[in-house]
């Protein structure tokens, strides 16, 4: 019989490195079923078993954070009925499975402990940089996870003081990205703003502030840059098509817009390539913004509409980014940060470099599952 392994996520942002980690094991024979417990997991190769129930609440997994109108919107569709069907798919998994991964926070993992199974702790919400693990998390973790991987070398050092079996292995942010080579037809040294407004639907919302503060960056600017806009696939093309248009655009092609006589371009399948050509990013993002600063792109952000991108968030992921993040608070302030970084190589430079050492450097995704494979009796992925 191959192994099993059940794996156990708790956001969207979570479902990107559990993906990656599923790819590096599904072709060694392990038998996979994972369960999202927030949104529908798109995010998973074909193969993968999928648990049920599994839905997408008005909140988008963020609960709490966006206050208690959004948690009212929640249990109004069913929230606490969700939860119990959610504790009673993962105790049917008892006997089942032969170890647990839980990709997210405490809640997670206590919820990944009900299938009975030896765990093991993708620590990947937490940082030492935005806020300490609590000593309540510390005593759970030291009794529910066999082993814990951390986003960042500081968290990990934290946990091993305390007594926590930690590692950091590598960035699996930028394990999942994708390079294709596409230049999007820019030559080489022309300066490239990239545009993220985020994966979820507060995105068509935070459309005018930032293509407000990228083209008036544009504007500024000598050259003047190409601005791409890194379009979620899973989010809708009609959506953003109405969304130009009222904001006064004129589409070119199907894939081109003119915004403040500026032409803007529409990525929505080289996501990785146009993080890769950007000079600077401006964004209202989370995975992204990471994924940014691990590549050395500087970073500008403002707080925008909807749950993910408050004043709060912003202030704990300058906090994660560092240096490589500048937190505006409008677009107008914005598009001058855009502006002198253009005009600065120097400062680029430095918070690029910045980025890089709070990212560190990409392979956790093959180094945690090479270790699931040696927990599960099976040999190391090759090198």
């Amino acid at each position: 019989m191959s192994p099993r392994l059940l794996v156990v996520t708790n956001g969207h942002g979570e479902d990107v490195p559990a993906s990656q980690v599923v790819r590096g094991l599904a072709r060694h024979g392990v038998a996979i079923s994972v369960y999202p417990l927030v949104g529908l997991g798109r995010q998973y190769p074909p193969g993968i078993t999928l648990l049920d129930p599994r839905r997408d609440l008005p909140s988008q997994g963020f609960g709490l954070r966006r206050g208690w109108v959004s948690l009212r919107e929640d249990l109004s569709q069913g929230l606490l009925g969700f939860w119990r069907a959610q504790r009673r798919t993962l105790r049917a998994q008892r006997g089942r499975v032969d170890l647990v991964v839980s990709v997210g926070d405490v809640y997670c993992l206590a919820m990944a402990r009900l299938a009975g199974a030896p765990t093991v702790l993708v620590a990947g919400p937490k940082s030492e940089h935005i806020a300490p693990h609590s000593a309540l998390e510390i005593w759970l973790i030291r009794r529910m996870a066999a082993q814990v991987f951390a986003r960042d070398e500081a968290t990990a050092g934290a946990l091993r003081r305390r007594g926590v079996r930690a590692e950091f292995v590598g960035n699996w942010m930028i394990d999942s990205l994708e390079f294709s080579g596409e230049t999007f037809g820019i030559p080489g040294d022309r300066p490239v703003i990239t545009v993220l407004p985020g994966s979820k639907s507060p995105a068509i919302d935070n459309l005018l502030p930032l293509l407000r503060a990228a083209t008036g960056a544009a504007a500024r600017a000598r050259p003047v840059p190409a601005v791409l806009l890194s379009w979620a696939p899973q989010l809708p093309r009609p959506a953003l098509r109405g969304a130009v248009d009222a904001l006064g655009g004129a589409w070119l092609d199907p894939h081109r817009f003119r915004f403040d006589a500026i032409e803007v371009r529409v990525i929505t399948d080289h996501y990785a390539d146009a993080l890769r050509r950007a000079t600077v990013v401006v964004g209202m993002a989370g995975a992204a913004h990471e994924q940014a600063a691990g590549l050395g792109k500087p970073i500008v952000a403002f707080p925008g509409a909807g749950a993910q991108f408050t004043p709060r968030f912003l202030a704990e992921q300058q906090r994660l980014l560092g240096d490589a993040l500048i937190a505006a608070q409008t677009w107008e302030e914005a598009a001058r940060a855009l502006a002198r970084l253009l005009a600065d190589p120097d400062e680029r430079r430095r918070r690029g470099e910045a980025g890089r050492e709070r990212q560190g450097q990409g392979g956790g995704a093959d180094a945690i599952a090479g270790y699931l494979l040696g927990r599960l009796g099976l040999e190391r992925l090759s090198a």
